[in-house]
């Protein structure tokens, strides 16, 4: 979903400070109008000039409206909303720090190193809407190089930021049947599913930051190699690439999804996933391709 529409469905999210995964440092008081010890701080203006709002926890929307998160410390750009209008930021949060585009942790991205007060580049200077304090970064959730996944017949868009699946935020990587899929973050596995002939078995793992990723179209003979409320790791093994007839009948692939603040992944498939929320990972996942060998 873009950015629009998911602000004005989080807005009560953004209202009550995000999920909160980051413990606040006992120094810190959000939203007082003070960057502390602690805390994530956007501003109004560049170079940490104009009003700031100083944050805690992750925040999935900044909200739009007359509920919006705002910027409060006096000065330009007060009581503005924050989302498409912060230009810089200071993170003193000791960890660091990924603002989005789009709502929901989507789209592409600046990460801000600890400690570091810089301005926000091109691609979320004053077009902002949520960040993750932590590190939301991904593995590329397929044991292969990057040659194995560009020389396919049906190649991935690796090189696309936007999104390139053909009905809806997703992606499908082709890969050889057999590929080993594994997990893109730490997390818990949710569900696992030995699925159809003709869909694949698929799991799902949800990470510290509320974020549900689906797994669909791994191979049922084996099936997963987890099981639900098991713990994984980045890497971790999930399952592998399924054949052709687990892909519907399309080359071998891993299809991949994400929603945020679900426990389950909707039942819905093609154009009947559009409306539910599904957020634009294009850009994280190729961030996590490149770093393939």
């Amino acid at each position: 979903m873009m950015k629009r529409l998911l602000a004005v469905l989080a807005t009560v999210v953004a209202v009550a400070g995000g999920i909160a995964t980051t413990a606040p440092a006992a120094s810190a008081a959000a939203k007082n109008g003070l960057c502390e010890s602690g805390e994530f701080c956007l501003y109004f203006g560049s170079d940490r000039t104009g009003s700031l709002v100083d944050f805690v926890n992750t925040q999935r929307s900044y909200g739009s409206g007359g509920s919006c998160v705002k910027f409060i410390r006096a000065g330009a750009g007060q009581n503005s909303c924050v989302q498409n209008n912060a230009a810089s930021a200071w993170n003193r949060s000791g960890k660091p720090v990924s603002v989005f585009y789009n709502s929901d942790f989507g789209g592409v991205y600046d990460v801000i190193p600890n400690n570091a007060g810089p301005n926000l580049n091109d691609n979320v200077r004053k077009d902002n809407a949520s960040h993750i304090i932590g590190d939301a970064s991904l593995r590329f959730p397929l044991n292969a190089t990057q040659a194995q996944v560009k020389n396919r017949p049906t190649p991935w868009c690796w090189n696309n930021k936007t999104n390139c699946h053909h009905d809806y935020n997703a992606a499908d990587i082709f890969a050889a049947t057999g590929t080993v899929v594994v997990s893109p973050v730490a997390g818990e596995v949710m569900t696992v599913r030995g699925g159809s002939s003709t869909s694949g078995a698929t799991a799902t793992v949800k990470d510290a930051f509320g974020r549900l990723w689906f797994f669909q179209h791994m191979d049922n003979n084996p099936g997963p190699s987890v099981t639900p409320g098991q713990r994984v790791a980045k890497g971790d093994r999930i399952g592998l690439v399924g054949t052709r007839a687990h892909a519907m009948n399309t080359d071998p692939h891993l299809h991949i999804d994400m929603r945020v603040g679900v426990n389950e992944r909707v039942s819905c498939t093609g154009a009947q996933c559009a409306g539910y929320g599904f957020v634009n990972n294009q850009p994280l996942l190729r961030t996590a391709f490149l770093e393939r060998p």
